[in-house]
């Protein structure tokens, strides 16, 4: 039988053995025993030694200990995918892509981390060829700082004409979009958004 554990965020279930292998290689990988971690965790060897067999399921408050004793966030134990501790681009690893329903593209920044909450990415607009906005709303925050350019940023009814150095800050649930609306100068601008993108 497979063991579920309900993780933080999107109300995805995660399977009780990943967690279990995850708990193990972290132990493993700081050079400790199971009796060490039954020391630092206030949780039986025996016990612990099930979870990492994926024959039981930690309870939260037994996964939070077995947590802090490892030193990581009890999401990393969570997350779907196994995400690094930090997020770390190199400019010539930064990945380019297509903005859907923008005349633009998009540079990953940052990727996501165990219990990451933001994400961001630098977007280029080319200029002089969409005017109409495309008015959405989403989870999360978002905001924008123009690096060189001009943006125009539409929330709810009202447009904001963004230049160089110029930024935004809106909680997502507000109709908003951004546009460059130059017609013959391409913009830049640094996207910040409380949205999880985990790729």
């Amino acid at each position: 039988m497979v063991e579920f554990l309900m993780s933080k965020g999107k109300g995805k279930m995660v399977e009780t053995n990943r967690v279990g292998k995850r708990i193990k290689k972290v132990r493993e990988a700081n050079y400790m025993t199971l009796k060490n971690l039954e020391a630092k965790a206030g949780i039986s060897a025996t016990h612990i030694s099930e979870i990492e067999r994926g024959k039981t399921s930690p309870t939260i408050n037994a996964l939070v200990r077995i947590a802090e004793a490892l030193d990581k966030d009890t999401a990393y134990f969570l997350e779907e995918r196994e995400l690094a501790d930090v997020s770390f681009i190199a400019l010539e690893d930064r990945e380019t892509k297509d903005i859907e329903g923008k005349n633009g593209v998009a540079a990953e920044l940052t990727r996501s981390i165990p219990g990451g909450k933001i994400c961001s990415r630098l977007i280029t607009l080319a200029p002089g060829k969409e005017k109409d906005f495309d008015l959405h709303t989403h989870e999360g925050d978002e905001s924008v700082l123009v690096l060189n350019g001009q943006v125009t940023f539409h929330v709810k009814g009202k447009k904001y004409t963004m230049k160089e150095g110029d930024s935004i800050y809106i909680a997502g649930n507000m109709s908003h979009d951004f546009r460059n609306v130059s017609e013959n100068e391409e913009a830049r601008v640094i996207w910040v958004g409380s949205e999880r993108y985990i790729r």
